[in-house]
């Protein structure tokens, strides 16, 4: 039973190693996603500066408003305008308030999927090299139990995905 344990288990190691090779554009999505991420702590910077503009405009608007209303002198065409640019600056106020919340929710995926990148590379101890110029070729580095590290790659299109598997389990079980 102890064997038929450890065949089936080096079957799901493998059968999630051949998904990982598959899977390449994960790790371009990834990696563009680090990239993107500080182009969005940016744009968050900014639009965090939009809303302290729009509350003081906000609040500006408010008090045109509050004395337009006061005075009875006050035009009806001005009260308009005011109101119109008091709607005007809550419908940005949305705007930024609904860019902000897509922003977390991509910060959070981002770090999701470097989560999921990390056990990938905990679980299998293969760290993978991204080549977006060859798409054909998989190259990664193995890190054994003394932290050593040995880089492999191999040519896709010159063997099957069974063949790749196997050559990274030897590459693996040498380790």
């Amino acid at each position: 039973m102890g064997e038929n344990f450890d065949i089936q288990a080096l079957m799901s190691y493998g059968d999630d190693l051949i998904n990982l090779l598959n899977a390449k554009n994960r790790f371009d999505v990834v990696s563009q996603s680090f990239d993107h991420s500080e182009a969005l702590h940016e744009d968050l910077n900014q639009i965090q500066e939009s809303i302290k503009d729009c509350k003081k405009k906000l609040e500006a608007c408010k008090k045109k408003t509050d004395e337009a209303y006061s005075d009875v002198s006050a035009r009806d065409d001005e009260i308009e305008l005011l109101a119109d640019e008091l709607k005007d600056l809550k419908a940005q106020w949305a705007s930024i308030d609904e860019k902000r919340q897509s922003l977390k929710r991509k910060d959070r995926d981002d770090l999701r999927a470097e989560k999921k990148l990390s056990m990938y590379a905990c679980v299998t101890k293969v760290i993978p090299e991204a080549d977006v110029n060859d798409p054909f070729k998989i190259s990664a580095y193995m890190v054994d139990g003394e932290k050593r590290v040995e880089k492999f790659q191999l040519e896709t299109n010159e063997i099957s995905a069974y063949e790749s598997c196997n050559s990274i389990w030897s590459i693996i079980n040498k380790q």
